[in-house]
């Protein structure tokens, strides 16, 4: 499923070339095409790419309307310094997971299926990725902040961004609130990047 994650992300609907978003689906295949950029760059090293990655996802995902989802009833009573802080390790975690599975596309190629509207400040959309002989469905929550439409959920094969991450934190916002949770999530990346930097010594030898 990890692998379906990214590749919603980093795949490209052939001969789309907006410049202008006018709609969700326009707005989502310029994030597309950002992204792909960067899957298929062979040129730039690995902090560079990183770096891009960041942000992209920066500007096209609502990190505000994403991480009140994920945080749940909990954000409401966050400081703004705290709301700050998750904002920007979420945006790292994201990254971090994001690029790893970046490594995975393999020119995999994705249809963009229906549109729907919902009010005037919410879209979904439906896509489906063709790997191969399988058809793997995508869904899109998107969000219009000010003239633009930003993506804030994507769900492959059923499985919503938005829901897995709440469900993660759940245990550790009940018990230690939103400070406990920007605590454990700054111990669990420090974790993980020293498992890295042991590995690629590792790869070295």
């Amino acid at each position: 499923m990890k692998k379906y994650l990214i590749l919603a992300w980093v795949l490209l609907l052939s001969g789309g070339q907006n410049i202008y978003a006018n709609t969700p689906t326009e707005a989502l295949e310029i994030s597309v095409n950002k992204l792909m950029e960067i899957a298929t760059n062979q040129t730039s090293d690995e902090a560079t790419k990183r770096a891009a990655l960041s942000d992209v996802l920066s500007t096209e995902l609502d990190f505000t309307a994403a991480s009140k989802r994920v945080v749940s009833k909990p954000w409401r009573k966050a400081t703004a310094e705290q709301k700050l802080q998750f904002k920007e390790m979420f945006l790292t975690i994201i990254t971090n997971t994001y690029y790893e599975l970046l490594k995975n596309y393999s020119d995999e190629k994705v249809e963009f299926l229906k549109e729907q509207l919902k009010g005037t400040k919410y879209a979904i959309v439906d896509t489906a990725i063709i790997s191969g002989n399988k058809k793997i469905p995508v869904r899109y929550r998107l969000i219009k902040a000010g003239d633009s439409w930003k993506i804030y959920d994507f769900i492959p094969e059923g499985i919503s961004l938005i829901s897995t991450y709440r469900k993660n934190y759940k245990g550790v916002l009940s018990k230690s609130g939103v400070e406990g949770l920007l605590v454990e999530m700054k111990k669990s990346e420090m974790k993980k990047a020293a498992t890295k930097d042991t590995e690629d010594q590792t790869a070295k030898e």
